[in-house]
C-alpha cells in the first residue's frame, strides 16, 4: 500500500481545490507521478491472460490503462482496465477504484466530443454470471449517439452478445472477424492526440 498522510478522499479534496494541471489527484501519492508516453512505450499491459499490444493502448496512469476495443459495438467503445490483474471490482484498492473511475471520467469526456456523441455509456460486467469473459475487472465506455440503437438499453444485450463472442473466439482460437492490430493501432494513435 503507498504511505501517504491524507485519506484518497481527502487527497483528491484537496488536490482539486488548487488550480493546478495535473487531472490525475492520486498520482500525486504514487512513486511515480505522472503520466508520460515513455512509459508507455516502456510498459507490457495485460487484459486477464492476454497481452496488450502497447500499440492498442492509448493513455495511461500509475493504476490504469484505456485501450481500443477489439470488436467495439460503436465508434469509441474502449475499455479502460486496472495495470493489476484483478479479477472483479470489489478486489481493488481504493487507489485503483478512484484511478480506475477518474481515469474513465477522463478517457469518457475525450471521446464524447471527438465522436461528436451526445452521451456516454460507462459499464462493468463484474463476475461471470454478470457477463464479464476476461476476468480482469475493465470499463466499457460507449459514446452514444441518438438512434443507435433503436432501444436505448438494447446496448446491453449487444455488449453481452460481444463479449460472449470474445470468449468464445479467445478460447477456442477460431477464425476470428476482430479488428486488426494496425487498424486498432491506427485508433490508438487519434486517441493518444486527445491527451
Amino acid at each position: 500500500m503507498l504511505k501517504h498522510n491524507l485519506t484518497p478522499l481527502s487527497n483528491f479534496l484537496q488536490f482539486h481545490s488548487k488550480a493546478s494541471n495535473h487531472l490525475f489527484p492520486l498520482a500525486r501519492i504514487s512513486s511515480s507521478s505522472s503520466h508520460s508516453q515513455s512509459k508507455m512505450e516502456a510498459t507490457s499491459y495485460m487484459f486477464g491472460p492476454y497481452k496488450i499490444d502497447k500499440k492498442e493502448v492509448f493513455y495511461s496512469t500509475d493504476f490504469s490503462y484505456a485501450l481500443v476495443n477489439l470488436r467495439p459495438l460503436l465508434p469509441g467503445h474502449v475499455l479502460v482496465c486496472p495495470r493489476r490483474e484483478v479479477q472483479r471490482f470489489a478486489e481493488l484498492t481504493t487507489d485503483e477504484t478512484s484511478d480506475l473511475w477518474i481515469t474513465a471520467q477522463k478517457v469518457g469526456k475525450q471521446l464524447e466530443s471527438y465522436h461528436k456523441a451526445s452521451s456516454l455509456t460507462f459499464t462493468i460486467q463484474d463476475g461471470p454470471q454478470a457477463g464479464q469473459t476476461v476476468p480482469h475487472v475493465h470499463i466499457h465506455i460507449i459514446p452514444r449517439k441518438s438512434g443507435d440503437f433503436e432501444k436505448n438499453d438494447e446496448i446491453y444485450d449487444a455488449l453481452d452478445v460481444k463479449e460472449k463472442e470474445m470468449k468464445q473466439s479467445l478460447d477456442l482460437d477460431k477464425e476470428r472477424k476482430d479488428r486488426s492490430i494496425e487498424e486498432m493501432a491506427d485508433e490508438a494513435d487519434e486517441y493518444r492526440k486527445l491527451f
